[in-house]
């Protein structure tokens, strides 16, 4: 409590009274638990109490800081006991981080075991996000926590340190970032780096540190000139109360990144040194009577202006490098980072990047969302953006079933880098970065991005594959002709563009299904001289749907027909019953042989599915007939089984004429009954008959009924009807054996010889 006392010093007595309760209570809760490191465990919950109070959180959120574990990790802890002693808002956010917490070791369990468990992390961290966006200083309280344990990890084994470390940088840091809380950012990034890439972080670690004393006098000597040219200046020090000068230590995932992308070595990257400037402007006097919002505009503005001459100062004093200069004050990144970058040249010839940016500025660039709670009245420039990527979190949740996809969607879509474009009205959007003005037209209205037919992008026109940079101003140009291109899907990048494409292209072969499934059904009718228009009226087409497909829709009629699922034939028998009678099979045997799809059976007009039925078990060489099955393609049965003679009575138009394939070999698998007096040996006596004839049964079982009848049941490959006659003849020789008889059960198919 040493260090978290002095944080919360300014609070009023009866908040800092809070903490000193919760931190009992917090104490005695998990009293004799030590961490993996050893240290007692209470540690670990004042070290998240201590960053939210940096951080400036409000006092609900530090009690939740030193409470977030009693639950999940003491028995007889309750959330009505924590609301009782400290409130329902701490109870909220203890409960949500609980949840949390529960789902992330859940999850980081499953991820350990298989693929299917990683699919159940990656459910769970969708849990997690969805449960942070009910209050936002749970995905608050969940950073500081997560920061803790990074700067603990050591004392994990290296798998889990690799796969907290990874999570973290590609969840934990980017929220960070999004919420705007860059001071978490950084030292989250930084510390993952260590654990997965050991190797370039101690590269870049020791190089650095080889220079640290060259850099710092550097550093020293610029921090001084620049103070003094400031303090120098006429009109600065009427204007701000407070200049901080100071040195800025470059990150290292910020250096390696830098160097992986622009293809630069550690001499080549011209920011290492870096100075900021954080400027503390006088109160503003203004006439009695001043409403809020006019006075507002006035500090805002007044801050621009000093930010502003403050750079100009310093470009007198060195020299600028072209291209170098990044406003981010009249252009605000999207999480609300406000500051002037500009890299100079300093005195010793060493490029330097300053930083200038208003004490507001800063405190918002460090905490982010937590500056919320320091401007109680203005929630700062970003709030509208995080209010809508949160939002986001709520609609991806519904749009999106799978988690893995949700993940993904979550990492693209929302936690990616972003950059800030406008329309030509001035209206700025955040795009995650690599959008192209495709994505740029989907996002302002789906109908924009299905018309679009080219871009301009400050006014010049641009390919359509254009990646938008930071403060593009983009104009989409449309055509009423206009319409989405495949080639869309290969350069634009975010979710919903992707699948709004799509979803284009979905609904226009759908549409083509539909009206090829519908002409090839009038152009049977009218071959049929059958009144067309008589026969596809809606209430008959229905009706025949109902009864072929199982729904009252048509165009599920249109839809089979065009996949093959149905020939016009069936469908003009239902439609037309005169039809059907004059077409009805008749009994004399099969068809000629005719080519068929891949099984063995020939189905006219039909490229669907077939199975042989288990009620008659026909093979190769029987008579037989298919059946139109209601989505399960067409069954094929013996022309005498009792089944089919029945169907032909009740179902006529579902039943299709059928024939085997005379030029495609292949064998059918065929259950046999082979009836005989019992007697020892007889079942070794039939299965060397059957090895004679180089045959193995795929399955034998034997019994005996009553009076001493015996039953061999054999499975057997078999290439046709006389090849089945050879095997019974044969088998019928046996001494003893009075039939052998086809089995009504248990048959299936097998394709040249498999089984």
């Amino acid at each position: 409590m040493e260090d978290l006392r002095p944080l919360i010093a300014d609070r009023p007595a009866e908040e800092r009274e809070r903490v000193e309760r919760a931190y009992a209570f917090a104490r005695d809760a998990h009293a004799g638990v030590n961490r993996k490191s050893g240290e007692p465990y209470i540690t670990h919950p004042v070290a998240v109490a201590v960053i939210l109070a940096g951080l400036g959180m409000d006092t609900d959120s530090i009690l939740a800081g030193l409470l977030h574990d009693t639950v999940e990790d003491v028995e007889g802890v309750t959330f009505e006991a924590i609301e009782r002693e400290f409130g329902e808002g701490v109870r909220r956010i203890v409960e949500g981080e609980t949840k949390v917490s529960k789902l992330s070791k859940q999850g980081s369990q499953a991820a350990q075991v298989s693929d299917a468990g990683r699919d159940v992390q990656a459910e769970n961290l969708r849990q997690m996000l969805v449960a942070m966006t009910g209050d936002i200083r749970v995905i608050v309280v969940k950073l500081a926590d997560r920061l803790h344990n990074m700067r603990t990890l050591g004392a994990m084994k290296p798998e889990k340190q690799a796969r907290i470390a990874r999570e973290t940088m590609e969840i934990f840091a980017p929220l960070a970032h999004r919420l705007g809380i860059g001071q978490i950012k950084w030292e989250l990034e930084d510390l993952a780096f260590q654990y997965l890439q050991p190797g370039d972080y101690e590269y870049l670690q020791t190089r650095l540190r080889t220079r640290q004393e060259e850099r710092q006098a550097l550093i020293e000597q610029a921090v001084a000139q620049l103070r003094a040219a400031l303090e120098d200046d006429l009109e600065l020090p009427e204007w701000v109360s407070d200049i901080d000068i100071a040195g800025r230590s470059k990150h290292l995932w910020s250096i390696h990144t830098k160097m992986q992308k622009e293809g630069k070595g550690l001499e080549q990257i011209f920011d290492l040194l870096a100075i900021r400037v954080i400027l503390t402007p006088r109160d503003l006097t203004v006439p009695p009577g001043t409403d809020e919002k006019r006075r507002e505009r006035a500090e805002a503005t007044r801050e621009k202006r000093i930010c502003y001459h403050t750079v100009s100062i310093v470009h007198s004093m060195w020299t600028p490098l072209p291209g170098r200069f990044k406003d981010y004050i009249a252009v605000p990144k999207p999480n609300g980072y406000q500051s002037l970058h500009t890299t100079v040249i300093s005195q010793s010839g060493q490029p330097i990047e300053v930083q200038i940016r208003s004490l507001r500025m800063h405190e918002i660039a460090e905490y982010g969302v937590a500056a919320h709670w320091m401007y109680k009245q203005g929630t700062g420039l970003a709030q509208k953006d995080r209010e809508n990527w949160i939002a986001q979190l709520r609609e991806l949740q519904h749009e999106i079933n799978d988690a893995s996809d949700y993940l993904d969607a979550v990492k693209t879509d929302i936690l990616s880098q972003r950059v800030r474009v406008f329309t030509p009205k001035g209206l700025a959007l955040s795009l995650p970065v690599g959008s192209t003005p495709v994505d740029f037209a989907y996002h302002i209205h789906t109908r924009i991005g299905e018309t679009t037919v080219g871009a301009r992008v400050n006014g010049s026109i641009v390919p359509l594959s254009y990646k938008l940079g930071n403060g593009d101003m983009v104009e989409i140009v449309t055509s009423k002709n206009g319409h989405p291109s495949k080639d869309w899907l290969n350069f634009t990048v975010t979710r919903s563009a992707r699948a709004k494409i799509r979803h284009h292209f979905r609904q226009q072969e759908r549409a083509e299904a539909l009206q090829h499934g519908h002409d090839l059904l009038e152009r049977y009718l009218r071959k049929r001289q059958l009144p067309v228009r008589q026969l596809m009226r809606t209430k008959l087409l229905e009706d025949a749907t109902s009864k072929l497909v199982g729904t009252r829709n048509p165009d599920d009629l249109y839809l089979a027909l065009n996949a093959g699922k149905l020939t016009p034939s069936v469908v003009g028998r239902v439609l037309s019953p005169s039809l059907a009678q004059e077409q009805a099979p008749e009994r004399r045997g099969p068809p000629p042989p005719r080519p068929t799809e891949p099984g063995g059976v020939y189905v006219e007009g039909m490229s669907t599915a077939t199975k042989l039925s288990q009620c008659c078990n026909p093979i190769r060489g029987d008579q037989i007939m298919g059946y139109l099955t209601r989505g399960r393609g067409v069954s094929i049965h013996r022309l005498d089984c009792p089944n089919m003679v029945r169907l032909l009575k009740d179902e006529p138009e579902r039943c299709i004429t059928a024939s085997w394939d005379a030029g495609t070999p292949g064998s059918t698998l065929v259950d046999l009954d082979v009836v005989a007096v019992d007697r020892a040996g007889l079942l070794a006596d039939v299965l060397g008959v059957l090895a004679v004839q180089k045959r193995s049964p795929l399955k034998i079982e034997a019994g005996v009924s009553a009076g001493d009848v015996a039953h061999i049941l054999l499975r057997l490959a078999v290439e046709g009807q006389a090849d089945l006659e050879a095997v019974r003849g044969a088998v019928l020789r046996v001494p003893g054996v009075t039939d052998v008889l086809r089995a009504g059960k248990g048959n299936g198919r097998a394709r040249n010889g498999a089984g």
